[in-house]
């Protein structure tokens, strides 16, 4: 795919090419990465491939009532799109111009893969916003009509918000002209999707300071929802994918449970503090990269640390909540870099190898000990008992864990053996960490989910242009 740019329209970019041809280091599995540029007298050329799908702005203008995306396919559509984004906001490199045609299809059958084709071109091609603002689409955030600058991911975050409402219900607004936008309310297509999909849109099209970063909204209920940790039990499916899944929440579950008995105040102290000193955006997440950079900084043998954080990454977001740190740190030094001084690792480093090492720490830690030896089951009120330190405290206001409620799964009145624990633990979902999907939700200012604050009714949410013929933004000029 060949996008053509006439130099004539690029009026205040320079060193475009040097600036272009940094964005082919952008690479992630989601991401239509520039391949190859070229340059004559009059224009621009930007090389990047082709996917057979289209985009989903064809699949938007093919849609009728009563045709629309299921619910599911929107939240693989809009997660996928979340994974870009999260990686080229790390990186810096920011979109300033999605919208549908942005996210290419893979493949035209129901499981294609979205790639977002066009990072970083807008800032480069229109630096002060002067081709969007004249040639605004619906997806466009409102205040990059008022302002030259545009710092950060929250305009992209708009965007995402204006894509998901349209594959969730379409876009019912209209507009006479570009002076005159209105502010539409359209709550009759939400009767046919859930709350969370609404509190999702809701969440994204809000003032730029209060809208989430892409690593918080890949946490999204609704969005955590499309990965199989939550229904994988449920539907006993005995794939090599859900087995490894359930002995990576088993692993991360007892991991959770052990770091308050094992791991000292001060060392988790330590550990909380730098990770708060990455977290630059004070979001609660950092880049999987990151992540693995200050893990390193504690455990300097790279074999460990990857597979711990291959372990305890059972969202796939390649973003790490300071839990997810806190565990892999536990796991990647406790029990994987565990051994004689100097000796050389040696796997597997797995999860289904690693459970039943962290199983015989859990009852050593835990059970009463007969002469020396561990017995074969505990008590709840015991694990109870020597949850409470301090440590344990931090990590429940620091790492949004609640151990009542990730110990809920287990009996009150009955030994807990390996079995039952095992069990327990494995299909525990989540429940009572950042994993779970029953974490309530920060409350939105409004009472109303569409009444935004006025200045948004300056400029409206959507309107729909009733051609197919595509806008004349950066991100839109292409020919094949």
């Amino acid at each position: 795919m060949c996008k053509t740019v006439p130099k004539a329209r690029i009026r205040s970019a320079s060193d475009v090419m040097e600036k272009l041809s940094s964005l082919q280091e952008l690479q992630h599995p989601h991401i239509s990465s520039i391949t190859d540029l070229m340059e004559d007298d009059k224009n621009y050329y930007i090389i990047s491939d082709y996917y057979m799908g289209g985009d989903v702005q064809d699949w938007l203008e093919r849609m009728d009532e009563g045709n629309w995306l299921q619910e599911a396919t929107c939240a693989a559509y809009v997660r996928q799109a979340l994974l870009a984004l999260s990686h080229s906001h790390s990186a810096q490199v920011f979109h300033r111009d999605m919208k549908p045609s942005s996210l290419l299809l893979t493949t035209k059958l129901p499981d294609a893969v979205i790639k977002v084709v066009d990072f970083g071109i807008a800032g480069i091609l229109d630096p002060d916003n002067s081709i969007i603002q004249s040639n605004p689409s619906e997806y466009t955030v409102p205040e990059v009509m008022k302002s030259s600058e545009q710092k950060g991911g929250s305009a992209d975050m708009w965007s995402v918000g204006a894509i998901a409402h349209a594959l969730l219900v379409g876009n019912h607004a209209s507009v006479s002209s570009r002076k005159s936008w209105s502010f539409i309310k359209e709550d009759e297509g939400w009767s046919e999707r859930s709350s969370l999909a609404r509190d999702f849109v809701l969440r994204l099209l809000r003032p730029a300071h209060e809208r989430p970063t892409a690593a918080k909204a890949l946490h999204h209920p609704w969005i955590k929802g499309m990965m199989p940790i939550n229904t994988i039990n449920a539907n006993q499916s005995n794939t090599k994918e859900a087995r490894e899944l359930r002995y990576k929440m088993l692993c991360y579950a007892l991991s959770m449970i052990l770091l308050p008995a094992v791991v000292p105040h001060r060392d988790f102290d330590q550990l909380r503090v730098a990770f708060q000193q990455n977290d630059i955006d004070h979001d609660g997440y950092i880049p999987r990269a990151i992540g693995l950079r200050l893990l390193l900084s504690r455990c300097q043998l790279n074999e460990a640390v990857v597979p711990a954080l291959n372990i305890v990454d059972l969202g796939r977001s390649d973003t790490c909540d300071l839990a997810a740190i806190a565990t892999a740190d536990l796991i990647a030094r406790e029990f994987f870099a565990a051994g004689p001084t100097n000796a050389p690792l040696v796997g597997p480093f797995g999860a289904t190898d690693l459970a039943p090492r962290l199983l015989k720490r859990f009852f050593e830690i835990f059970a009463e000990k007969r002469n020396g030896v561990p017995s074969a089951a505990v008590q709840l009120h015991a694990i109870r008992a020597k949850l409470r330190t301090a440590t344990a405290k931090d990590v429940e206001a620091y790492a949004k864990i609640n151990y009542d409620e990730l110990l809920s799964c287990l009996p009150e009145d009955t030994g807990i053996d390996s079995n039952v624990l095992t069990a327990q633990l494995s299909a525990s979902a989540g429940r009572g960490t950042p994993l779970g999907t029953d974490q309530e939700l920060s409350p939105l200012r409004a009472d109303s989910p569409w009444e935004l604050p006025a200045f948004l009714d300056l400029f409206g949410i959507f309107y729909t242009c009733s051609s197919s013929k595509r806008d004349d933004s950066p991100g839109s000029i292409r020919m094949y």
